[in-house]
């Protein structure tokens, strides 16, 4: 339990803590900026007047998207700009009510209208496409300006800069400037890449076909009956299934019956011929002769051997 403090302590901590409320209360009020807002590392610490950007451009927010034009006289559609087209799209009236000489107020007003929209679309489909041919031969003139541009570009002569700079370019920085590198050494490459590869296509068909050997060798323990599954079933499913196992009937497991599996330094054992029994210690070499001439017939006769 913390330590308690005299009452004298306590009304000068509640004096000071009302004494910085009115504090803070009464500087809310002022027109001043606060200073503890901005640090002394921040550049507007300090106000510095800026002038004025002349030619500052505002940035407008535009609302929405503009669609995309419509191209109004596509190739498909022939000459709009033909006479011929313009009269088939603002053919006169031809029918017989229409061509009454005292027509009313109201049909008076409907033959102005149309009259109107066929001068309209006569006037649109003139002015617009007096446009589009403007705009192709400025777009046409600002390509070919572009062209000429560029084609005088790469004619020019050689730059005064690059003239007096040139002899700083050894021959060698010169070969890899121009075309690809020599190389009098391909020939010799490829022949050596081709040869490497027919070694490994051959070696790839040798493996194959000693894959396919010792599995033919091996085949004849395969069971493809089921009367030879059955066979195998019950020789192996037992009440003593190591009792064929050097007679031992007694034993639960395969590493009782035959021992622990060979590991690698009974294997060294065995080649350097240091094991720690005295059985195979001073056994005949016979047992691995026969094992190496095993092997060496098989490399002659090339496939696997029993």
């Amino acid at each position: 339990m913390p330590p308690s403090l005299p009452s004298s302590s306590l009304g000068s901590l509640a004096r000071g803590k009302q004494s910085l409320c009115f504090k803070s209360a009464a500087r809310t009020f002022t027109s001043s900026s606060q200073c503890q807002a901005i640090g002394p590392e921040s550049p507007k610490f300090i106000e510095i007047p800026l002038p004025r950007q002349r030619f500052a451009q505002k940035h407008v927010d535009v609302k929405g998207v503009l669609p995309v034009p419509r191209n109004i006289f596509p190739k498909r559609a022939g000459d709009k700009s033909s006479p011929e087209y313009i009269a088939r799209a603002t053919f006169e009236p031809t029918a017989a009510h229409q061509l009454t000489k005292t027509p009313s107020e109201y049909t008076a007003w409907k033959r102005r209208m149309a009259a109107s929209r066929r001068e309209n679309l006569r006037e649109g489909l003139t002015k617009l496409y007096d446009r589009k041919v403007k705009k192709d031969a400025q777009v046409a003139r600002k390509s070919s300006i572009t062209q000429e541009n560029n084609q005088r570009l790469v004619d020019a002569p050689q730059r005064e800069s690059d003239r007096l700079t040139s002899p700083t370019i050894t021959a060698a920085m010169a070969t890899f400037q121009h075309g690809a590198l020599p190389d009098p050494n391909r020939a010799a490459r490829i022949a050596a890449s081709a040869e490497k590869v027919a070694a490994k296509i051959k070696a790839q068909e040798e493996a194959r076909r000693d894959s396919l050997h010792s599995l033919y060798m091996h085949a004849r323990s395969f069971i493809t009956t089921e009367k030879e599954l059955d066979a195998e079933i019950d020789k192996i499913f037992t009440e003593r299934p190591f009792a064929h196992v050097h007679g031992r009937e007694n034993e639960t497991n395969i590493w009782d019956a035959e021992g622990s599996p060979m590991t690698v330094f009974s294997m060294l054992s065995e080649v350097s011929n240091t094991q720690k029994k005295a059985v195979d210690y001073y056994q005949t070499p016979a047992k691995v002769t026969g094992k190496r001439m095993v092997k060496i017939a098989e490399e002659l006769t090339g496939g696997k051997m029993d």
